[in-house]
């Protein structure tokens, strides 16, 4: 694979992905504990029942489990870039999922077949922000590059 003398053009689906995923996930917990907090301290303090709890509790839930989801497709990435081994892949299918990030990034669903070195070909199936270089690699039928990490196989980004 030749590199590119230009320098890689900035992604910022990917920045967007990591602030918001520390931002929600930091904002879930914090409400979480606060919810549950409150649930322990004035259980049996409160004369009409239960007030604002059942409301914190399962908003800091969502907020944990979207920012969960940002954060840890990001971290994954960021780690395969670092420690994944280079394959080839091709695109089996390409589906909108109806995610948008940062405005401008649609979240596809993408089916990969892997064909790693030393392994037999096999699919993998992974929800991911299409960049700004993405919109004519990522087409069914293409052969484009992976990164695969070294632990689970079924840990795979386009690279």
């Amino acid at each position: 694979m030749q590199s590119s003398p230009l320098p890689p053009i900035p992604d910022r689906a990917r920045t967007t992905q990591l602030v918001l995923g520390s931002v929600f996930t930091g904002l879930g917990l914090l409400l979480l504990g606060l919810g549950l907090v409150q649930l322990l301290v004035y259980w049996d303090r409160t004369v009409g029942g239960l007030t604002i709890e059942p409301i914190v509790v399962p908003m800091g839930l969502c907020f944990s489990i979207v920012g969960g989801r940002f954060l840890r497709r990001e971290l994954r990435r960021r780690w395969l870039e670092r420690h994944g081994v280079r394959a080839q892949a091709v695109v089996v299918a390409c589906e909108h999922t109806g995610e948008v990030v940062d405005k401008t990034h649609v979240v596809v669903r993408l089916t990969l077949r892997v064909e790693a070195d030393g392994r037999a070909p096999y699919e993998v199936t992974l929800a991911w922000p299409l960049g700004p270089r993405d919109g004519m690699r990522l087409v069914t039928g293409n052969r484009i590059g992976v990164l695969v990490s070294p632990r689970s196989p079924t840990w795979v980004v386009p690279d």
